[in-house]
């Protein structure tokens, strides 16, 4: 699941950034949570509306063939990056941050948009450019934001690198979590999550892996047989937790993308799809009746006509809730909703397979004839 580009510009209208390098680190292309971490508070700093990035080095005489050029000549940046170079400050806004922290989301918005007073404490800063201490004791510098490094999310020992990452992880999830994803979910996802930033595999490969481990868990569903069931439970079980780690990956690396989100909720339906159908048909096989037959038929059939419904909302609501964003309604969550599979697990563990498609049958179609009602009854009224 993945979605890009840089957030609209904060409140504060702030678009240039000068960020502080100073000499005698040699961490800033020390990758963390799979990304170097210069190139991470440049694409935080991008993500938040900043359209001018300063990259401000205490030794300006260091060469420009470096690695961290190179780090900023990734095809995730679309601000404008200079180096060395006195930007004109003059008549607009700008924020001066140091490079030797982890630069959070929340954090840098929370102090753009903060009132201070003009002659901000630099006592903090591990290098701080004299022209700038000039220009901040000279003239009036409104415009001019000091946002003092934060000792907390200091990076400067490797133990601090690890402690970042903790940090970073334990923001992955979604302000539309339910309560499982809370409770279970994240928790196992983030372990996953762990050990794919240790890899080069990309969002949208877990998310096929999710895909295949979930036509996985219908094959055995399909096969009708207690221990094929409960397999096929715990194999959706997993597929789910493994569907999370694609969005917590995609959200550390910066590799969000519409067609990711778009890819990841049309691939989580495949599964539903596939898996209500094998019940249906497993327990028609170990059974004889052929009612279970048509309850995988209408179980497929409501889910489908509730995505169609609301696809588009779903991926409204995950781009919201990925900017920590409360959407409109929650009926599109519903329908993304995947607290089922515990249930789901259950029924197939006291053999009640059966009554889990039944409700599923008629719970899909009640809620999508609730879904059809309100959307064209409400184009009637208009």
């Amino acid at each position: 699941m993945n979605e890009n580009a840089s957030s609209p510009q904060g409140p504060s209208e702030i678009l240039t950034a000068i960020l502080l390098l100073p000499t005698g680190l040699h961490w800033h292309s020390q990758h963390l949570a799979g990304v170097p971490i210069l190139l991470r508070n440049a694409l935080t700093l991008q993500k938040i509306g900043i359209k001018k990035l300063v990259l401000w080095r205490q030794d300006p005489t260091e060469n420009e063939k470096d690695p961290l050029h190179d780090l900023m000549q990734d095809s995730r940046i679309v601000l404008e990056v200079e180096w060395n170079h006195t930007p004109e400050l003059q008549g607009i806004n700008i924020m001066v941050l140091d490079s030797s922290t982890l630069l959070e989301k929340s954090e840098v918005l929370q102090a753009m948009t903060a009132s201070t007073e003009n002659h901000a404490d630099i006592s903090s800063f591990l290098y701080f450019p004299e022209s700038l201490k000039q220009l901040l004791a000279s003239q009036e510098n409104n415009h001019i934001k000091i946002i003092p490094p934060n000792d907390s999310s200091r990076l400067i020992h490797k133990k601090d690198f690890y402690a970042a990452e903790e940090r970073l992880l334990k923001t992955v999830g979604l302000s539309n979590d339910s309560l499982m994803d809370r409770l279970v979910t994240r928790f196992i996802s983030r372990q996953l999550t762990r050990l794919f930033l240790r890899t080069p595999v990309t969002p949208n490969q877990i998310t096929f892996l999710s895909l295949l481990i979930g036509l996985g868990s219908a094959g055995c569903f399909y096969q009708g047989t207690y221990f094929s069931g409960v397999i096929g439970a715990v194999l959706l079980l997993v597929s789910s937790w493994v569907d999370c780690t694609d969005g917590e990956i995609a959200r550390l690396k910066f590799m969000e993308t519409p067609w990711g989100a778009r890819f990841d909720i049309f691939c989580d339906n495949i599964v539903h799809f596939f898996v209500f159908f094998s019940i249906g048909m497993g327990l028609f096989f170990s059974t004889g009746n052929p009612l279970y037959k048509l309850y995988g038929g209408l179980a497929v059939y409501g889910s489908l006509v509730s995505f169609m419904i609301l696809s588009r909302a779903i991926v409204k609501n995950k781009k919201a809730a990925e900017q920590s964003k409360i959407s409109e309604t929650n009926l599109a969550d519903q329908v993304a909703n995947r607290d089922f599979v515990y249930f789901l697990l259950v029924m197939a563990a006291i053999g009640k397979l059966e009554l889990f498609i039944l409700i599923t049958a008629i719970g899909a179609n009640v809620f999508a004839i609730y879904l059809m009602y309100q959307k064209w009854g409400r184009a009637k009224r208009y």
